[in-house]
């Protein structure tokens, strides 16, 4: 799950700010050399630990419109990520693509997403995360409100008017 922010100040562009709650957590690689007198072990070797914790991750990416693509890059889930995203249908259709996690795994992971507005507002999304993966491949299904500011304004009534 996870809360967006779009800050966007002209049409063609936009930057992102994401909050994500990940249940596979933040996994992380370190390899350690390890030295030891016991005489029934090596007197050295490497090990190789992963720990895997449960926080937040955050996405701040800058996007960029042209015409019916839009490309992204920037930070994704707390790595260095890009993405690509196809609009259709009037704008109410939308196919994204995200790349990211450089160094969590051997092979990036890769999310492809869909999204339809089938009523004003409301966005009914699935895709397939993880794709590379086999083991940790993950599908979704899920809804989406967007809101515009014109749209808070009608329902904060201490936003400022126009």
């Amino acid at each position: 799950s996870y809360v967006e922010l779009r800050l966007q100040p002209s049409e063609d562009k936009y930057y992102m700010i994401q909050l994500v709650n990940d249940p596979r957590g933040k996994t992380s690689f370190e390899q350690v050399t390890v030295d030891t007198t016991n005489p029934n072990e090596p007197s050295n070797w490497r090990e190789t630990r992963v720990t895997t914790t449960n926080e937040f991750r955050f996405s701040f990416q800058f996007a960029k419109r042209f015409g019916p693509l839009t490309g992204r890059f920037g930070i994704m889930e707390s790595t260095g990520g890009i993405g690509l995203d196809l609009h259709l249908l009037d704008d109410r259709f939308e196919l994204r693509n995200d790349v990211f996690g450089f160094g969590e795994q051997l092979a990036p992971r890769w999310r492809v997403t869909m999204g339809y507005e089938f009523v004003r507002k409301l966005w009914l999304l699935g895709g397939v995360d993880d794709i590379f993966s086999s083991d940790r491949r993950d599908y979704f299904v899920g809804l989406q409100l967007r809101f515009i500011d014109n749209d808070l304004k009608t329902v904060l009534p201490f936003a400022p008017g126009p």
